[in-house]
């Protein structure tokens, strides 16, 4: 059962766990405007479609819900899930005309890219991508469409986003990463969040491919990071399915969906990495996957001790409007390097940082509405602060686990630094090595 706006990806769970015929059942979206009573109607014009979905015919009742309940700008959908490519056991290779311009308009057709041109997967580009290794090998099940990403696709993917074959290794770790059950992909996928997949690479590869951790980290301009992050973005579309408006019902979106992957700045932080702080070899290439929104900046010129850069990267975190303030997780501060040196020099190391952001991001009673303080009294009360008992007059905290803060220094000079906030709780960092 799912609201009208959800049917697509409904329809599209069942086909991939082989239960064509499932039937789902719909009400008008959204629910969360409706009162008591709406809700109840909906509830009673279905009874008799629960007792027919449990006693009649799958395959009849199939054909009945796809006729009564599928919007018809969502009909789009079921053409692409037949098509060679996007087909999840279909074959590996699709004819395609040899114009560069008749192929970018056949790929914008089939919603095989992110908008912009692709490079075409030619059988000489692919094989080069693929090297020795085996082109039918599996290497993940990509929610929410559950899409093989079998060797073959992924390098076909790689090549349509511009990526290097020294870039591919990276590119299939980070789809094992994304993958893990810990991630929630499926939702990450699906939510109407403006969520996307943060690829942070850790190790000498960052070197060796040249993927950028200073100046405009997170912005364009490197082909690495680029490529990288983009050919993330067409793995989860083309294979798993998340075209926007269709699976991908993101309400808003955000800029960070076409690409983000960068690396901490070692040469600039006054602290061992990331990943080497919490207990990875650092002659090791590491890649973590998180499920984050765009970063936000923190600018402040005037702190003149880490106390008091900190309070305003503090104030930037604690927003009532990020689902970490309801949903906890782990939420990801970026610090720029003048920032990082200035708090680093005052004796704060990185768990003091994620200490002293867990205590002092809180949100002001005044900036949460009643309706968000019952729900943080009934289901989070360890996050409030104070007040009257029963929520009112109190302030809330933003955190209250400092390890769940991940702490990064990258960027270049400048006094400022970022904060990205998360899914929530839903989703959780994955580190696997790249192989």
């Amino acid at each position: 059962m799912c609201t009208d706006e959800f049917f697509a990806l409904a329809k599209a769970e069942a086909n991939g766990w082989g239960l064509p015929g499932l039937p789902i059942l719909a009400v008008p979206h959204p629910l969360a405007k409706r009162t008591d009573e709406e809700c109840g109607e909906f509830a009673a014009d279905l009874i008799g479609e629960v007792v027919d979905a449990l006693t009649q015919d799958a395959r009849r009742l199939e054909t009945v819900h796809r006729q009564r309940l599928v919007p018809p700008g969502q009909r789009r959908y079921h053409s692409l899930f037949e098509s060679d490519f996007n087909a999840p056991d279909g074959p590996d290779i699709a004819s395609m005309p040899d114009s560069l311009t008749a192929f970018e308009r056949v790929a914008h057709q089939r919603g095989w890219t992110d908008g912009l041109p692709v490079i075409p997967p030619t059988s000489e580009r692919v094989d080069a991508m693929l090297g020795d290794r085996s082109a039918q090998s599996l290497i993940a099940i990509v929610e929410p469409r559950l899409g093989r990403a079998t060797a073959h696709k992924l390098a076909a993917n790689a090549v349509m986003a511009g990526c290097d074959p020294a870039h591919f290794p990276l590119v299939m770790a980070a789809t094992r990463a994304m993958c893990d059950p810990v991630f929630n992909l499926k939702s990450l996928q699906s939510t109407t969040h403006p969520c996307t997949v943060m690829v942070l690479v850790a190790g000498p590869i960052v070197t060796s491919l040249g993927i950028n951790a200073s100046y405009n980290a997170m912005g364009q301009g490197v082909l690495a990071n680029a490529a990288i992050g983009r050919a993330i973005r067409l793995i989860l579309m083309n294979i798993g399915g998340a075209s926007p408006g269709v699976l991908d019902r993101s309400t808003m979106g955000s800029p960070a969906k076409f690409s983000f992957c960068f690396a901490e700045n070692l040469a600039a932080s006054p602290w061992a990495s990331w990943h080497v702080d919490n207990g990875m070899d650092a002659d090791t290439d590491f890649v973590t996957v998180c499920g984050v929104e765009g970063p936000h900046n923190v600018n402040d010129h005037y702190g003149r001790t880490g106390r008091e850069i900190l309070l305003t990267i503090a104030g930037t975190l604690a927003s009532p409007g990020a689902n970490n303030f309801y949903l906890e997780g782990e939420p990801v501060v970026v610090l720029g390097p003048e920032h990082a040196e200035v708090i680093a020099r005052d004796g704060f190391s990185r768990a003091d940082v994620c200490a002293f952001l867990s205590e002092h991001a809180i949100v002001p009673a005044a900036l949460v509405s009643p309706a968000m303080m019952e729900v943080m009294t009934e289901r989070m009360p360890h996050h409030v602060l104070g007040g009257n008992g029963d929520g009112s007059g109190s302030d809330i905290r933003f955190i209250t686990e400092p390890d769940d803060l991940m702490v990064l220094v990258a960027g270049g000079a400048g006094r400022h630094s970022a904060v990205i906030p998360t899914f929530g709780h839903a989703t959780r960092a994955v580190t696997v090595p790249i192989e």
